[in-house]
């Protein structure tokens, strides 16, 4: 394999392969907190599920993934308050599924995973609220992550 594959024979990631799984590892997340949120079901056997079927084999997608969705499960109560509090006082119900979790993913990740890069997370789950919901979706996750990063994390904009 040449230099640009994303991954070498011996099974360690190439450093292509490294700028690359977090992205998809924070679309997952959401993807398998959505269908959690939709169906109810067990969240470690959905995961597990999703793994499966959406045939995800890099350990780095996978393991950041699962770390993600747990530290929503270890946080989710917190997580929860602090969307309903940022919605202009919603309930969590009354916040669409896409954007709920959206946010649930990002403020485990921002929260109590803390990144490196939390400019850049806050811009991979803008495109994912944008992909799967539009553009009215994306803005509504940018002004709760903005305020987030500057009033949680004192990061400025």
């Amino acid at each position: 394999m040449g230099s640009s594959s994303l991954s070498h024979r011996n099974g360690k990631s190439s450093e292509k392969s490294l700028m690359y799984y977090k992205p998809q590892a924070r679309k997952h997340a959401f993807l398998i907190l959505y269908q959690w949120d939709m169906k109810g079901e067990n969240i470690e056997n959905l995961t597990e599920e999703y793994i499966s079927a959406n045939r995800i084999t890099s350990q780095d997608q996978r393991r950041y993934m699962r770390k993600i969705v747990k530290t929503f499960t270890e946080h989710a109560v917190e997580i929860d308050k602090l969307i309903a509090e940022l919605s202009e006082k919603w309930d969590i119900d009354r916040v669409g599924f896409i954007e709920r979790n959206v946010l649930r993913a990002a403020l485990a990740e921002l929260l109590y995973v803390a990144p490196k890069t939390p400019k850049l997370v806050v811009s991979d789950y803008v495109k994912i609220a944008q992909k799967y919901a539009g553009k009215k979706c994306a803005t509504f996750v940018n002004g709760i992550l903005g305020h987030v990063l500057r009033e949680k994390l004192g990061i400025e904009d």
